[in-house]
Order: C-alpha cells, then sequence, then structure tokens
C-alpha cells in the first residue's frame, strides 16, 4: 500500500541546483534590471500589473511557460519556467519590485491525486493575490488578471515558504533521501509552526527513517492544528495498528475508510496487491474502481493491460495500453508503453490469436 503524502500544490518536482537552503522569494541584478526595462514604476497600479503580467507572459520578453519543478523566483526566472508556486514565488518578487502588494493565496481545489515516484500526492494550489487600490486581483498560471470576489485564503509569507520548503522536502524524498526531505520539512516547519500538512508529511519521513514516536508525535500534531486532516489521520491509523493498537485505530476508522476509498490509489493498491497473489480478477475490479475515480493515469491502464494479459484477453489488454500510451506524461513513458503494445501486438499476429 502507498504511503500517503500531502503536497501544497499540484506537483512536487523540484528544479536542478544544491540542496541548501534559499529565500525563494530571492532576486538578482539581472532581474531587476529586466523589470525597469519592462516596467513603468511611475505608472499607475493597475497599468504596473498589467505590465509585469506581460512581461511575465510575453515570448519577446520573460516567456513563462509551465514545468513541473518547484522553483525559487531567481530560479525560475533563470529558466523561463516552473510550477504554481515557483510562478507565485517569481510574481510575488517581482510585483513587490515595483512596488505592488502581492500576497501568497492558498486556494482550496477538489481533492485529487497524482503519483510521484513511488508516492501518492494528494494535491492542493497556490496563487497570487495583487491588491491594487484596495481591490484583490489574481495573477496564475496564464497571461491574464482576474477580480477576486470571493474564495481561497490570503496567507502570510511565512505559510507561503512553508510551502515551498515543504515541495523541495517531498521532492528529496521521492528521489529515496529521507534525510535531506527532513532537513526541509523541518525549514518549512521552522518558517510556520502551524502548517498541519508539513507535519504531516515529516511524519512519513520519520516512519521511513524507522523514528515511529516521532512520527506519531508529528501526526498528532498536524491533527491538533486541524482535526479534519484525513492525510494525517490515515497515516497516524496505519502507525498505530503497525505498533499493535488496534482498539485505538479504530477510533478513527470510518473516517479513514471513506477517505480511501475516494482515493484512486488505494484501488489501484488493492490491485496490486492482489495481482501479485494471482488473484486477477479480483485485480480486475480494483484497477476499474480506480479507473473510476481518474480515468486517465496510465498507470491503471497499464495494470489492466497486464491483467487482462493474465486472463488471457489480449484484445482487452491492447485496448488498455493504447490508453496507458495516450495519457503517458512524457515521450519516454509512451516510448515504454508502445514497446509493449507492438510485442503484445507481434505476438498475437505470430499465434493468430
Amino acid at each position: 500500500m502507498f504511503s500517503i503524502l500531502l503536497i501544497s500544490i499540484l506537483s512536487a518536482s523540484l528544479g536542478t541546483g544544491a540542496p541548501q537552503i534559499r529565500d525563494p522569494l530571492e532576486m538578482n541584478q539581472e532581474m531587476v534590471d529586466f523589470l525597469d526595462e519592462r516596467i513603468n514604476h511611475h505608472a499607475p497600479e493597475m497599468a504596473r500589473l498589467e505590465m509585469l503580467v506581460s512581461a511575465v507572459f510575453r515570448n519577446d520578453a520573460l516567456g513563462f511557460t509551465y514545468a513541473p519543478e518547484t522553483k525559487t523566483a531567481l530560479q525560475t526566472f533563470t529558466e523561463r519556467s516552473g510550477n504554481c508556486l515557483s510562478f507565485t514565488n517569481l510574481f510575488v518578487a517581482m510585483a513587490r519590485a515595483i512596488g505592488l502588494d502581492a500576497r501568497y493565496r492558498e486556494v482550496d481545489i477538489a481533492p485529487t491525486w497524482s503519483k510521484v515516484g513511488r508516492l501518492v500526492v494528494f494535491n492542493r494550489h497556490v496563487n497570487v493575490v495583487v491588491y491594487v487600490e484596495g481591490r484583490p486581483f489574481l495573477a496564475d498560471l496564464f497571461p491574464r488578471i482576474d477580480r477576486i470576489e470571493v474564495g481561497g485564503r490570503i496567507v502570510s509569507d511565512a505559510r507561503g515558504y512553508a510551502h515551498y520548503y515543504n515541495n523541495v522536502g517531498a521532492d528529496w524524498f521521492s528521489r529515496g533521501n529521507p534525510i535531506m526531505a527532513r532537513k526541509f520539512f523541518l525549514e518549512a516547519i521552522r518558517q510556520d509552526d502551524s502548517a498541519a500538512f508539513v507535519w504531516a508529511n515529516l511524519g512519513v519521513v520519520q516512519v521511513h527513517l524507522g523514528d515511529l514516536d516521532e512520527a506519531e508525535h508529528s501526526y498528532r500534531k498536524a491533527l491538533e492544528l486541524d482535526e479534519d486532516h484525513l492525510v494525517a489521520m490515515a497515516n497516524l491509523v496505519e502507525l498505530l495498528k503497525k505498533t499493535g493498537r488496534e482498539e485505538e485505530a479504530a477510533q478513527f476508522e470510518d473516517r479513514v475508510h471513506d477517505f480511501k476509498m475516494k482515493n484512486p490509489y488505494y484501488h489501484y493498491s488493492l490491485g496490486e496487491r492482489a495481482y501479485s497473489s494471482g488473484e486477477y480478477i479480483q485485480a480486475l475490479g480494483h484497477y476499474r474502481d480506480a479507473l473510476k475515480r481518474n480515468s486517465k493515469e496510465p498507470h491503471f491502464h497499464h495494470a489492466l493491460a497486464k491483467t487482462y494479459t493474465q486472463l488471457g484477453r489480449y484484445e482487452k489488454a491492447m485496448e488498455a495500453l493504447k490508453k496507458a500510451a495516450k495519457y503517458a506524461p512524457d515521450e519516454f513513458v509512451r516510448s515504454r508503453f508502445n514497446q509493449k503494445l507492438q510485442a503484445l501486438s507481434a505476438l498475437l499476429a505470430a499465434c493468430d490469436l
């Protein structure tokens, strides 16, 4: 079964660079010069905001594009790409440099999960609010400005920094370096010790390192801060069971069960367990349940394909492999699925099946 790791935004990959603690809003002289060339610092606030959006997105200026990595403002500027938190760091730093009131904003989105390496990630989103004459305007991963009427929470820089260091820690953990992950989660907590999602993540790393008492403290701290934090609750239940405290775990079971049933990767993990035991019909049912909750996850379609192959349903296996290739996250993975598809097709032709 997968560990559940809560990460603050849609992706937790980290850009290239040394693993030191860096200021997410750090700027250099090149960034200052870029702004001086493209922004009239004496223009009205709204005009400055519009000029900044244009400078960030236009191909003949910065030409920002989406990429899955989490980066500082400086890294995002240099590489001209990043995820929503990277964009937020960049835009907050540059907006403040031209005299605008820019702040981090947490956004509630419908619960979604994604797979990062061996981890299952519960996704969140962060973007930017810029106040112009007291009115809030949204800046996000698109080249326009929207007036904000409702929704989201304006948060402190400390919370914004916690999101950044949390993502960096999550990436180190996905790379198989829990020591470095712990370093960045602790830095996130140092920035904002009220961030329940960081405590939950720290607990995951501590379990991995065998520090079960510390992990339990972290999970309970997350629940103290947010009693409805189902990720921390689910991981605490697993820890309580692991340490033989079934009665205590049962106090949370109903809520955790409902949470798991909505998680497509929970059904996928059940399918993997059934498949490894040779129970292919049961595995098929679990994989289909996973696909009902996320129809565009290539791992689910690939799992379906390998199960159909075991059952001798080769045409169905080919259909599933085609979908796995269709939803592959990159050309490397797509090529791997297509190779499997070609091999299966050749087998069918040779056997005249």
